[in-house]
């Protein structure tokens, strides 16, 4: 899968799990920042496969956001 396809599908089963947008179309974590197409498709770039376990380093001060990236990403890799 290429990380733009990742990107769509993880932004699919975000929908699908009912989780909040922003009018810009990214996925809200309640911690302050928010995971945007282009950070998911970066992630999958870096991490392939293992993105649903990526270091906590790229959530900085973002616990919520880094527990949401992997909840979502385990689903759309699941």
């Amino acid at each position: 899968m290429k990380p733009d396809e990742f990107a769509v599908r993880f932004f699919e089963v975000a929908k699908s799990m009912g989780l909040e947008f922003t009018p810009s179309g990214n996925v809200v974590t309640g911690g302050g920042k928010n995971i945007s197409h282009g950070k998911a498709a970066t992630l999958y770039r870096r991490y392939g496969e293992a993105c649903a376990k990526c270091p906590s380093s790229e959530f900085r001060q973002d616990s919520k956001g880094l527990k949401q990236f992997r909840m979502i990403a385990e689903k759309t890799l699941g």
